[in-house]
């Protein structure tokens, strides 16, 4: 779907609707790679639910345990060890969904929910139109900072387009993930593209954005165009 300054305010809602739907489903066990990976991980190494370390720390010592009970002529130990292993993957492995459903729909609630306005619209400000906005950037400690601010005087689904150029491999995120859904980032070695549609209340926003590099970041440069407002 093209967005752009002739996109209805119908158009917008169902798009958004779909997106954030879409988002939550490939949290739930409809996602088949995700979850047949979730599978294999915690079903044989259950341990790995506790990091890293610690799960190849606990894995090595059960795999010794066993070892040592094979070498000892206790081959039913090792049997039961096995069977008792695998079982508690089969229940770490239940938690693990339960636990990224629950924190799916969480997610799914705050991004339709609409993000209230930092300040109310003064007498002064006007409308912000579709086109390119202002969005300077910052160092803030190991990453780079910027803010884009919004006056919005109709409530609704307003979509916004980043684009980056110079800044090295990374990831740019949003403070705050109420009213945001991001259905498409894409990128190269130098350059980040991603689009935003933001539920928004009435009034002025500051929307603040944080960059972090992969690998010696560079200060972004580029632009963010408002596509589209209600209309």
């Amino acid at each position: 779907m093209k967005l752009d300054s002739q996109t209805t305010r119908a158009e917008l809602e169902r798009l958004f609707m779909k997106l954030t739907l879409a988002e939550f489903l490939g949290n739930t066990p409809l996602n088949l790679r995700m979850f047949a990976r979730y599978a294999v991980l915690f079903v044989l190494f259950p341990s790995m639910v506790l990091g890293f370390r610690a799960g190849l720390w606990i894995m090595l010592a059960f795999c010794a345990g066993m070892l040592t009970a094979m070498l000892a002529g206790q081959n039913e130990w090792a049997y039961a060890a096995v069977k008792i292993w695998l079982l508690v993957g089969v229940v770490v492995f239940i938690g693990v969904v339960i636990s990224t459903l629950l924190s799916a729909m969480k997610r799914l609630r705050e991004s339709r929910s609409a993000r209230p306005a930092d300040r109310p619209i003064s007498s002064s400000s006007s409308p912000t139109p579709c086109g390119e906005l202002p969005m300077p950037w910052r160092r803030d400690r190991d990453a780079y900072t910027a803010q884009i601010s919004l006056c919005v005087d109709h409530a609704g689904i307003y979509a916004l387009l980043i684009e980056l150029q110079d800044c090295g491999r990374g990831h740019l995120m949003a403070e705050g993930m109420r009213g945001l859904c991001c259905p498409r980032r894409s990128g190269g070695e130098d350059n980040l593209k991603l689009l935003a549609l933001l539920k928004l209340e009435t009034g002025e926003h500051s929307l603040r954005w944080r960059f972090v590099g992969d690998d010696s970041p560079r200060c972004p440069r580029g632009t963010a165009i408002l596509l589209c407002r209600p209309k």
